[in-house]
């Protein structure tokens, strides 16, 4: 084989204690075959799984919820050891929400499918009826990220599976464990087997994925492959959902708690070590507050407790692998060679895996760090004039991801948010609405396409059917061939009923109407 033709080197799939570095299990890498065979498992499997009662589908999460609470320390545990998030953010953000999501979707998945008679307001059609039903597309793929690796992967699977779907999940390739412990509670839940797949493997696997004929493609990742998806799947013809980078802005204003701003901020930027898409990572704060606002937040960056993520008291555990230190330090050193300055650090373990939270200032647009996304402990903080200057600095990024503005006029944080170019936008708060699981998330721009979570997600999982029949079936309709003398009058007659402006214009139309309805014949 040609060099040019032969499909890069595979990424191993492991999993690793991200603060020794050890490695606790190998994973088979899947193949493109392997994909294939997995793929033809989930599409054997889909026909009978969403022939099933959407009732019955719902039992199946609801079990699922009660196996997950019985266990979730374990689960916890397991998602720790293998990602380095401290063990109180993996048992909130993964386990809890993952709860939330099985017993939200439990709920209104039956109600959301039931099926909606229509009425047709064309007069034209006053003898149709139209019933929607809402049929599953078939397998459906989803690429899943590292930093949520249970709860991202259960947010995109169970509208999915309630819906009569089959899934099949392409855990990132450094936490596979976590996804085959779902696939194990699923299993166990009831879920028949091949209606949930998993193929562990790097982005080449995940790109067999999207080539492997499923029906529909859910992504998380970065812009850049994310748009390698999204051409992908507009070539075969299949809809996509992606949740893409982010470089979220928040507005402090002069009227905000200045500390409860700058203690939620902190939080919400450097909980899972700063490792999530959602969060505050350029901060523009109004002039006259914001040596206060630094001060604040200096402090609480400075007494964040970094260490073991297996401790309690661990607040900020390592990065994920010694590849995303290095890309942040990358980051801080560009702010600083061009003028930044760090104002608080906050003391780290040894160990190659650790990066201090730090918060900067004296930072500029043409900084790394206001550019890029930045995945990591690392947060700038910026002074600005005004709320216009800061909705304007804030908009100027290619990302859209979501927004927040803290201040102490809810009214005037909502009609500031109205200004903010973001798939969603909190007032004095900044991450929670992505575990919100019956309210819609998603990005603009180069932050994402479609929504997740909600309804809307229930949607973005059905083909909505109308399913239009006939009250007089053998009643033939009146604009058949063929077309007679005066077929042409008597349709004037009966577009002048449906839409003439006056009542005595409508009038005009009915006898001529009346005649083309009831004595419409064929041909001999």
């Amino acid at each position: 084989m040609d060099a040019s033709t032969q499909s890069p080197p595979r990424r191993r799939s492991e999993s690793r204690d991200p603060v020794t570095g050890d490695v606790f299990r190998n994973w088979e890498t899947t193949d493109d075959a392997a994909v294939a065979a997995a793929v033809a498992r989930a599409r054997a499997a889909q026909a009978d799984w969403a022939a099933r009662a959407p009732a019955d589908r719902a039992a199946v999460l609801d079990r699922f919820h009660d196996l997950l609470f019985a266990r979730r320390r374990a689960v916890a545990e397991a998602i720790t050891r293998e990602l380095g998030k401290p063990l109180i953010d993996a048992m909130a953000a993964d386990v809890t929400v993952s709860l939330e999501f099985a017993r939200f979707y439990a709920r209104e998945g039956p109600r959301f499918l039931r099926p909606r008679w229509r009425g047709v307001g064309n007069l034209a059609f006053w003898r149709k009826r139209a019933r929607v039903e809402r049929r599953p597309y078939g397998v459906i793929g989803i690429i899943a990220p590292w930093n949520y690796p249970f709860w991202m992967p259960v947010s995109g699977a169970m509208p999915a599976l309630v819906t009569g779907n089959a899934v099949v999940l392409k855990p990132s390739e450094f936490t596979p464990g976590a996804a085959m412990l779902l696939q194990d509670l699923l299993r166990e839940a009831g879920l028949p087997a091949g209606v949930f797949e998993v193929v562990p493997g790097d982005g080449v696997t995940g790109a067999a994925l999207v080539r492997s004929g499923v029906d529909r493609i859910v992504f998380t990742g970065s812009s850049a492959v994310g748009r390698k998806v999204a051409v992908a799947c507009a070539e075969r013809f299949i809809p996509c959902a992606l949740e893409l980078g982010g470089s979220d802005p928040a507005i402090v204003l002069a009227d905000a708690d200045l500390r409860f701003a700058a203690d939620g901020i902190v939080w919400n930027r450097f909980f899972n070590g700063g490792q999530n898409c959602v969060s505050p990572k350029r901060i523009f704060v109004e002039q006259p507050v914001f040596d206060a606002f630094v001060a604040a937040a200096a402090r609480a960056v400075g007494g964040l407790v970094v260490g073991d993520p297996k401790s309690a008291a661990t607040e900020v555990g390592p990065l994920v692998r010694p590849h995303a230190v290095a890309t942040i330090r990358a980051q801080l050193d560009d702010a600083l060679a061009k003028g930044a300055r760090i104002v608080a650090q906050a003391p780290v373990p040894a160990g190659d895996g650790f990066f201090p939270p730090t918060l900067i200032t004296g930072v500029t647009d043409d900084m790394r760090v206001m550019q890029e996304e930045t995945f990591g402990p690392l947060l700038p903080v910026v002074a600005v004039r005004d709320a216009d200057e800061a909705v304007r600095r804030a908009n100027a990024t290619s990302y859209g991801l979501s927004a927040s503005v803290w201040t102490g006029d809810a009214a005037r944080g909502v009609a500031l948010a109205r200004r903010l170019e973001a798939g969603s936008i909190q007032v004095n708060d900044a991450v929670n609405v992505v575990g919100m699981a019956d309210i819609a998330t998603g990005g603009v721009k180069a932050s994402g396409l479609g929504r997740h979570h909600g309804l809307e997600a229930l949607e973005d999982c059905v083909k909505s059917t109308p399913v239009v029949d006939d009250r007089f079936a053998r009643w033939r309709q009146p604009w058949w061939f063929p077309y007679l003398p005066g077929h042409l009058d008597a349709m004037d007659a009966f577009t002048r009923l449906s839409h003439a402006p006056t009542l005595a214009g409508r009038l005009s139309g009915l006898v001529g109407t009346l005649r083309l309805v009831l004595t419409r014949k064929g041909r001999a």
